[in-house]
């Protein structure tokens, strides 16, 4: 007997090391590391219900959808008053659908624990119509299942997730976002746009939902809708020089057709690089932008106008850019000044 009793606190003690392990693996999103600890812990102790629970979590990751639920629903025979245990179920059968027994697992336990407010709370979402009251939380744990799938490159799969998200809460914008970059990634333009201009109106402030409708709008060949969105995020988002070059580049395309410098003397580039370097100072990067073309159009081999180029392309955070064109400034006109001392500059915080 007492050989016995030492047995059982020895496997007590290996299914908590595993536990401990599993629960260390699922946090890094191990999953397949995830599920043979959990398996060992309950090969020691069958009765587990936290692990039961734990390993539901692993089976709904590996889209094991029906092991998961025997999984949740084993966890809950165990131990039917554990508040984890019955909020987890809840949560589970409500992404699943499943109001009827979502309804049921947290009437079971208020009837044991009628003081518990949040779980009186959520019995009460779970009962209103849906019209009253969107299912955020299976809306958000569709969305953050859709987005691990993405990120491991289970398109179809992630899109089902957020299509699901959608119809748990119509007003989840982040949703309507990652389908659209799915649809654009797939080719499918008119869904893509349909998606992130549903996103943009639920959260017409969100950069990500921004600059992606921007790019959704350039890719559907609407320009000049493109350029007013870009500037938008660009207003939210200064830093992205991604963008500014890809914002800089619809400018060009729109003003290409209206404007030549053919017949345009030498005294109108320095009218436009005076012009260029005003804006910049000012902060108007696009605007100046635009001008220095034009005067590097009408003089290409102008160091002062190669100078606020470079000054451009540092004030966007595009280093290697400004080297590029300072290097061609000082090949043109070595003793240049202020494109040598620009060019020290960025080198010497290279090194820092």
């Amino acid at each position: 007997m007492e050989m016995a009793g030492w047995n059982y606190r020895c496997d007590q003690q290996t299914a908590q090391s595993w536990f401990e392990k599993g629960e260390a693996a699922l946090c890094e999103c191990s999953h397949s590391e995830a599920a043979g600890c959990f398996a060992e812990v309950l090969k020691a102790d069958p009765f587990n219900a936290r692990a039961h629970l734990r390993m539901s979590n692993v089976y709904w990751a590996q889209g094991k959808t029906e092991d998961a639920l025997k999984s949740i629903t084993r966890a809950l025979e165990l131990e039917p008053n554990d508040r984890d245990t019955v909020l987890m179920c809840y949560q589970t059968f409500t992404a699943f659908g499943k109001q009827d027994f979502a309804t049921e697992v947290l009437q079971s336990y208020l009837n044991k624990n009628p003081l518990d407010k949040e779980i009186r709370s959520r019995l009460e979402s779970v009962v209103l119509p849906p019209c009253r009251a969107p299912s955020n939380g299976a809306a958000e744990f569709f969305l953050r299942q859709g987005e691990i799938r993405f990120a491991r490159g289970n398109i179809v799969h992630a899109a089902a997730c957020f299509e699901m998200a959608i119809e748990e809460n119509p007003l989840l914008a982040e949703a309507y976002n990652d389908l659209g970059v799915i649809h654009l990634d797939g080719g499918k333009l008119i869904d893509a746009l349909k998606n992130f201009l549903k996103a943009l109106d639920l959260k017409p402030d969100d950069t990500e939902i921004l600059v992606n409708s921007a790019r959704g709008l350039v890719r559907a060949g609407q320009i000049d809708a493109a350029i007013g969105v870009y500037r938008e995020y660009l207003r939210r988002s200064p830093q992205d020089s991604n963008a500014w070059v890809e914002f800089e580049s619809l400018i060009r395309q729109t003003a290409a057709p209206a404007w030549r410098p053919d017949g345009l003397v030498a005294e109108v580039a320095d009218i436009y690089l005076d012009t260029a370097e005003k804006l910049r100072q000012a902060g108007d990067l696009t605007g100046a932008a635009g001008a220095i073309e034009r005067s590097l159009s009408i003089k290409p081999e102008a160091p002062e106008s190669l100078f606020v180029l470079a000054s451009l392309h540092c004030a966007i955070g595009q280093k290697d850019e400004a080297e590029k064109v300072l290097d061609l400034a000082l090949t043109i006109d070595p003793s240049n000044g202020p494109c040598s001392d620009l060019l020290e500059s960025i080198r010497r915080q290279a090194h820092e």
